[in-house]
């Protein structure tokens, strides 16, 4: 399924945005501009398949970008929060997948201890919803086999970070380099960022039916690995998977603009106007994301002529 488009009104800081999600889509902008309420607003849709008052209140506290006179739609599927709920909803939504922090990693034993004091107990525990989703993907297994070239792309970021992480029956999960098994806590930010697309992978939870969202991923990365990030993420939309990325870095934007040259792409430049956001199709030229981006760099020199 091609031309997917997500269109959302009052939602955050976005007045109105209509953003492709066909192939590769990247929104690239400065810090509180939008970007990351475009890929909550994609993975909420996804997430809802009836909507009444109470589970949209529930999600509205969740996602509370929410205002009283947001309107999300995608791919037929469709929620307006006015002074009532209304929906069009289809049953042929995504598997989401978002990924916002491979902080989610460090958290992977506080999240199964808290599993099991759950079953313990008659009350809700209130787990952050994103991470919670997440967690359940990197640790529950899907029955059915993905059509993605599993084996190739498990041994490419086996070669990235030179190991491979691995849930073990007892669901401990461990970092395994050569013959050596090495506690979660003791690896690097950035290995964690290429584990969990191995264990997304490895579970079944990539696949052409689905979306994989990412929230800046090269906060924990070397410019060296941003480069490596780039180049497999386009490897999974040449597999079919839909990403959308959010980034500040001009390092992973010239990546990505270098690496999708053959498939489908898109960039978005979010810019803070007054109080609100304007999210700008810039596919044709990327130089107002370089722009941008250069604006810290510029000061600085500027620092130094003074």
């Amino acid at each position: 399924m091609s031309n997917l488009e997500l269109k959302i009104k009052n939602v955050g800081l976005i007045k109105e945005a209509n953003i492709k999600i066909d192939g590769l889509t990247v929104i690239a902008g400065e810090n509180d501009t939008g970007k990351s309420t475009v890929g909550k607003s994609l993975f909420f849709i996804n997430q809802i398949k009836e909507v009444d008052v109470k589970k949209f209140e529930f999600f509205s506290s969740i996602f509370y970008f929410l205002q009283k006179d947001a309107e999300i739609a995608f791919n037929g599927n469709e929620v307006i929060y006015k002074s009532y709920v209304s929906s069009k909803l289809l049953v042929n939504t995504f598997n989401t997948v978002f990924i916002e922090t491979p902080i989610i990693i460090n958290l992977f034993y506080l999240f199964s201890n808290l599993d099991t004091i759950q079953s313990d107990t008659p009350y809700e525990i209130n787990y952050p919803y994103i991470l919670r989703n997440l967690y359940k993907q990197l640790k529950l297994k899907l029955k059915y086999e993905t059509s993605l070239d599993k084996n190739q792309l498990l041994n490419n970021l086996k070669d990235i970070i030179d190991g491979e992480f691995v849930l073990h029956p007892l669901k401990e999960l461990v970092f395994k380099k050569g013959n050596q098994e090495f506690d979660i806590n003791a690896v690097a930010t950035g290995i964690k960022s290429f584990g969990i697309l191995q264990l997304l992978i490895k579970n079944n939870y990539l696949t052409k039916d689905s979306i994989l969202i990412v929230d800046e991923p090269e906060v924990h990365l070397h410019p060296k690995w941003q480069l490596e990030y780039a180049k497999f993420i386009v490897e999974l939309v040449k597999n079919g998977v839909k990403v959308l990325i959010t980034s500040h870095s001009p390092y992973m934007i010239d990546a990505f603009e270098m690496y999708s040259k053959n498939i489908n792409s898109n960039f978005y430049l979010a810019n803070k106007k007054d109080n609100y956001s304007v999210i700008e199709d810039v596919s044709d030229d990327l130089e107002p994301i370089y722009k941008k981006l250069a604006e810290p760099i510029d000061e600085l020199e500027e620092l130094d002529v003074e």
